[in-house]
């Protein structure tokens, strides 16, 4: 709900349900350290990486103010000049940015079709093996599918690069799964998918499901420690403060996870028939922003209105790797049914209306 006006709003992307009030956080005695994450850190950075790390039985792990801190950092410390660097192009925008950044340090920066890594890894004739090093998101919106992890470690494989990894949008949510199915266990696309995290640089933000804006970096020792000495915002920015940390501890160790992660699983399940129902097919694969294909935006613009005049908060997306705008609905665990009830009514009175119109 939208605590304001009580109304039910479908636009944030707290998908568990994580608010943390500062009287449910731990004290702390210092708020920030005052000098760089190089220099010194607060001892919850290490307890909340290495949390991460070991839940997805990574080597080693590492906290980041925020993604794009952290992927700056990754794509600063990791490719040097003369190294190859592929980067989906469907990737977020701040992945861009990182990469831009890259090119002016002399690394070579190629952009390949979104989803679509190349089989054989182009090279130049000067230098046959460079190290190459793919960036790509986990899941993409746009489409509603995760990032073949698989062929893109493939690509490098044997180069000397790995996979870098901006999971933000899943980490939380999607991760390994049992024999019923569901969303898993909240590690990342790369477990959801069945696979390990060898050869993966992984990025993933606490901003969405677990509700705290702060980014934890895992991947192998060697990584992890190149980037802990040599990324530039480690050197000179500040660190993540007390408040951030404890918020991302208290997360991932609340106990209701699991179930509030069920939850939305059966929420979202039920949202995507819902739409079936009322003829409007969902979009992509199960994830909690479940959305429908308008085209032209201008009419998903206008069914977004036709709902806020009904006090229903919608996004309208407009996805990089397609045509077209989504009508999104962001589902979380605190949503109740009733919610979802009165958003499907909205709906089903919208549509009656343009097909009146």
């Amino acid at each position: 709900m939208c605590a304001a006006s009580g109304w039910p709003d479908f636009t944030s992307a707290l998908f568990l349900g994580q608010h943390h009030p500062s009287a449910g956080l731990r004290p702390w005695n210092e708020f920030t350290t005052g000098v760089p994450a190089v220099l010194r850190e607060l001892p919850a950075a290490k307890e909340l990486a290495s949390t991460v790390a070991r839940r997805q039985q990574a080597e080693a792990g590492l906290v980041a103010r925020s993604a794009l801190h952290g992927m700056m950092d990754v794509l600063q410390a990791l490719p040097r000049p003369g190294d190859l660097l592929l980067v989906d192009g469907g990737a977020y925008p701040l992945t861009q940015w990182a990469c831009n950044a890259a090119a002016a340090r002399g690394v070579r920066v190629v952009t390949f079709p979104h989803f679509r890594p190349p089989a054989v890894v182009p090279s130049t004739r000067s230098s046959p093996s460079t190290r190459t090093w793919l960036v790509t998101d986990g899941w993409c919106q746009g489409c509603g599918r995760p990032a073949p992890l698989g062929l893109m470690r493939a690509a490098v494989e044997g180069t000397g690069g790995q996979v870098v990894v901006d999971d933000s949008l899943a980490f939380g949510v999607l991760g390994q799964r049992d024999s019923d199915g569901g969303f898993g266990d909240g590690t990342g696309t790369a477990r959801w998918q069945g696979l390990t995290h060898d050869g993966v640089v992984w990025l993933g933000s606490l901003a969405k499901a677990y509700g705290t804006p702060v980014t934890v970096i895992t991947g192998d020792r060697g990584a992890i420690s190149r980037v802990a000495r040599r990324g530039g915002n480690r050197l000179h920015s500040s660190p993540p403060s007390a408040a951030d940390l404890g918020a991302g501890l208290s997360a991932l160790r609340n106990a209701r996870i699991p179930g509030l992660r069920d939850r939305l699983w059966r929420l979202t399940r039920w949202l995507r028939q819902a739409l079936r129902n009322l003829g409007l097919i969902p979009h992509g694969l199960p994830f909690p922003v479940v959305g429908v294909h308008v085209d032209p935006p201008l009419l998903a613009r206008e069914w977004r209105a036709g709902l806020a005049a009904r006090g229903l908060q919608v996004l309208v997306q407009l996805p990089r790797c397609r045509p077209g705008a989504l009508l999104s609905a962001v589902v979380r665990a605190d949503h109740s049914q009733a919610d979802l009830d009165r958003l499907v009514r909205g709906l089903a009175l919208v549509a009656r209306d343009r097909r009146a119109a």
